[in-house]
C-alpha cells in the first residue's frame, strides 16, 4: 500500500460514515424527529469535515506531497463543513456569544422551519430550512455538501481500480 492510499481509505472510511449520519438525518427529518434531525447533522458536519482535513492538508504539509497529483478537489467545496464544525465543536462559547446579545426574546434553537414564513433566524441558534442548516445566521446548504463526498468517493473508489 502506497502512503496516498492509507489516506485515501481513512477518507473513505469517514465518507462511509458521513453517508451513514446523512441517511438517519434524512429520516429523522421525514419523521419530524427534531432532535434526531440535529444529531444526526452534527456527526454528518463532522465526518465532513474530516475528510475535507485528510484531504486537503496545508500546502508544503508532508501530506500535501504525499497526496499531490493523487487526489483532485477542484470544483468540490466540501470546506463550509469545517466552519460549521468549529462551531458545534465550540457551541459553549457561541452560547456565549448568543446570551451576550440576548434581550429578552423566545429562546429558538433546534428548529426545523421549512416552509416557515417570517422565522427570525438572525436570533436563532440552530435551524433547518429546507436543505439549509442555518446557525447563529450563517448558512450551510447540505445537499453540496453531501453531492461533494460523492464526487469524492467517486474519484477515490476510480483511483483504486487503478
Amino acid at each position: 500500500m502506497e502512503k496516498w492510499q492509507i489516506y485515501a481509505e481513512e477518507a473513505r472510511t469517514q465518507i462511509r460514515f458521513a453517508e451513514r449520519s446523512y441517511s438517519e438525518f434524512e429520516r429523522c427529518r421525514d419523521a419530524s424527529d427534531c432532535e434526531g434531525v440535529f444529531y444526526h447533522l452534527q456527526h454528518f458536519i463532522a465526518h465532513v469535515a474530516a475528510i475535507e482535513r485528510i484531504l486537503n492538508p496545508k500546502a508544503n504539509s508532508p501530506r500535501a506531497s504525499v497526496l499531490a497529483g493523487k487526489v483532485n478537489l477542484d470544483g468540490i467545496d466540501i470546506a463550509p463543513a469545517c466552519r460549521m464544525r468549529n462551531h458545534l465543536e465550540h457551541f459553549d462559547e457561541r452560547l456565549d456569544k448568543w446570551v451576550a446579545k440576548h434581550r429578552g426574546y423566545a429562546f429558538f434553537d433546534m428548529n426545523i422551519t421549512t416552509g416557515s414564513i417570517g422565522f427570525p433566524y438572525e436570533i436563532a441558534l440552530r435551524a433547518l430550512d429546507g436543505d439549509t442548516l442555518r446557525f447563529l445566521g450563517e448558512e450551510y446548504n447540505l445537499p453540496e455538501l453531501h453531492a461533494g463526498i460523492l464526487q469524492i468517493d467517486q474519484q477515490l473508489a476510480s483511483l483504486e481500480k487503478q
